[in-house]
């Protein structure tokens, strides 16, 4: 170790044991998380059977595990990552006026899913597609200074698998994913109360 390491590590900044604090806590949590049943273990019930029905959703569409298991992971890495930026006030006032536009657009996409659900040939898959656009570029611009270029791939996965028109063409029209769509709507009318 040269001198000037052993001078770095005996008188840290200031602000700067938070930032290691979080660059840890991140660290831990790409370790951490590697599968959904870990995941689970982290979370509240609700949210943990609205990620059985995404992965089961990934999966009946995909027809691939692997897949699905990939789009479970992200999602919940971004959310969790995103969780702790938040904790930690890590977002300038600007980032979070763009997280409260998130936050609002999100819900107003998971509310337009449910009516979508709730009132039948009401979907549209032009409108869905642009709303979830609208919700990961917010996201993304919240994002961009804290995280790494591979956290804004996972976001950009994450939003391109679900907000496919196919997928989402499918899940309103077709009889398959009938059980799929009633559970996501359950989940989501819970998620709601909670934006």
């Amino acid at each position: 170790m040269s001198s000037d390491e052993e001078d770095d590590v005996g008188a840290p900044e200031k602000g700067m044991s938070k930032s290691l604090a979080l660059r840890v806590q991140k660290k831990m949590l790409g370790m951490t998380l590697k599968s959904k049943d870990a995941a689970k273990h982290m979370i509240d019930d609700d949210s943990g059977a609205l990620l059985d029905t995404l992965h089961a959703l990934a999966l009946k569409y995909s027809g691939d595990i692997k897949v699905a298991k990939k789009m479970i992971k992200d999602l919940v890495k971004i959310s969790v990552k995103l969780g702790l930026l938040y904790k930690h006030n890590q977002f300038s006032k600007s980032e979070l006026v763009l997280g409260e536009k998130f936050r609002k657009k999100f819900k107003t996409t998971a509310l337009t899913m449910i009516s979508y659900h709730d009132v039948a040939f009401t979907f549209d898959a032009e409108y869905l597609a642009e709303s979830f656009a609208a919700c990961k570029e917010l996201l993304q611009s919240q994002i961009a200074k804290h995280l790494t270029a591979k956290s804004s791939q996972r976001v950009e996965n994450v939003f391109a698998f679900y907000s496919q028109a196919d997928l989402m063409s499918k899940l309103y029209t077709d009889k398959d994913y009938k059980e799929l769509l009633e559970q996501l709507n359950d989940g989501m009318n819970i998620l709601i109360t909670k934006l």
